[in-house]
């Protein structure tokens, strides 16, 4: 899957093989009525057909409501459905490029990578007092991995990547003279798809009057492309397997243990520390470990419009693995209200109470001019496994008659898994 295509929220919108864009929007929209045609077989065949025209054409199909057809309902999201499992597979895969030709400078060179992967990359070098050159860089890229592309480029203008910019992006900046010059080795770090683990420090530590203070501790750094937005990350103790030079396995504390990381929604990397149990004198290295990360990841984006607000209640919109109900919208003192309710199908776990990303899901109200007004706060009205219901609040200083609520969520949220492996870390 190449980085054109990216993760799930942001997929580019294309257009069908040999269709304009008219042509691509009116085969969705003839397909989508033969969903409702009174013969079986004309159903079967309009779905197939939606389904052969890729997951380009998402944005184009409707939104349904509670006025459309079971049978509809049922087909578009077996149709959503299908594309999702399309995309959460390409999540899994690394952004990729290809570049090839004559030197190029540094800035149109990351600029390329940012457009093929749509990986916002920022040069941070002016914001820590450096200067900021623009060299040419050699590039011979085809279909190569985004970190070993950026590995390359980085290397060759004497740059490397700073992690806490917290920009959604990777920021770059000059090398410290202390930073050794290679790229990351398979020994310390290790891509698997867009994440990157890299290992930072390992520390032991010998309790000399009790045994029980006794402790290794792997302190490693995990990285993604800026494409992705994980809710949060876990690491259990008993998805980790490591042994020394004689091929002894080494201890790993806690084995009924879980480590979750919550992520900032600005962050590209966070720092995770592995416990293991110290092991005897004689032992010299971890000859090999082995992890197993979980990432939980936000599916592709959608938004949800309703009008008519002051006549609204219990209006219900889907896509995909997400319904969202507008309950209601009522005047409570000087405050108007918008009762929201979002139900996915599975959450996995992702709306439990410690988690708050799904408050940074943009909700507002937008004028007939198109003009945004943000909310003033919300208060949560309910919260189950797999729903969460909010009231937002606005101050308006007439009735919301003419205006648009816009709420906009993940349709999806997926649960995978990423493997890594670090090789001969000497002990302290």
């Amino acid at each position: 899957m190449t980085g054109s295509v990216m993760l799930l929220g942001c997929l580019l919108l294309g257009q069908a093989v040999g269709q304009a864009p008219n042509e691509t929007e009116a085969t969705v929209r003839r397909l989508v009525r033969q969903l409702d045609a009174p013969q079986l077989a004309q159903r079967d065949a309009a779905e197939q057909e939606l389904i052969k025209l890729g997951q380009d054409v998402l944005d184009l199909l409707p939104t349904t409501t509670s006025g459309t057809s079971a049978e509809v309902q049922q087909r578009l999201a077996r149709v959503r459905h299908k594309f999702e499992q399309m995309a959460a597979e390409s999540a899994a895969e690394p952004s990729r490029v290809t570049l090839r030709g004559d030197p190029i400078k540094l800035s149109k060179c990351l600029e390329e990578i940012s457009r093929q992967t749509g990986n916002r990359i920022v040069d941070f070098r002016e914001k820590f007092n450096q200067e900021k050159t623009d060299p040419d860089v050699k590039v011979n890229f085809e279909k190569t991995p985004f970190w070993k592309a950026l590995d390359d480029v980085l290397g060759q203008a004497k740059l490397t990547v700073y992690p806490f910019g917290a920009e959604r992006a990777v920021c770059v900046v000059g090398r410290p003279e202390t930073t050794a010059p290679t790229a990351p080795t398979d020994r310390d770090s290790f891509d698997s798809g867009p994440f990157r683990f890299t290992a930072l420090d390992l520390v032991a530590r010998r309790g000399l009057r009790d045994p029980s203070e006794n402790a290794l501790r792997l302190r490693m750094q995990v990285a993604w492309e800026p494409r992705l937005a994980p809710i949060t990350l876990k690491q259990a103790a008993a998805k980790l397997k490591a042994v020394d030079e004689q091929g002894r396995s080494l201890a790993v504390e806690g084995a009924a243990a879980e480590l979750e990381v919550p992520v900032d929604p600005s962050a590209v990397a966070v720092e995770l520390t592995l416990p293991l149990a110290l092991p005897p004198r004689e032992v010299k290295r971890i000859e090999r470990l082995d992890g197993t990360l979980e990432a939980l990841l936000p599916g592709r984006e959608e938004t949800f419009r309703f009008d008519k607000l002051t006549d609204a209640k219990d209006v219900e919109k889907r896509v995909a693995g997400v319904t969202v109900t507008l309950e209601r919208v009522r005047k409570n003192n000087e405050v108007w209200e918008v009762w929201v309710r979002v139900q996915f199908d599975q959450a996995s776990g992702a709306l439990e109470s410690h988690r708050g990303w799904v408050f940074n899901n943009p909700a507002y109200l937008e004028g007939p001019d198109g003009k945004r007004i943000d909310n003033d706060g919300f208060e949560t009205t309910r919260r189950t496994e797999n729903e969460i219901g909010l009231a937002y609040l606005f101050d308006l200083e007439k009735p919301p008659t003419d205006l648009t609520f816009v709420y906009k969520t993940p349709s999806t949220i997926i649960s995978t898994s990423f493997d890594y492996q670090f090789k001969a870390i000497e002990l302290p």
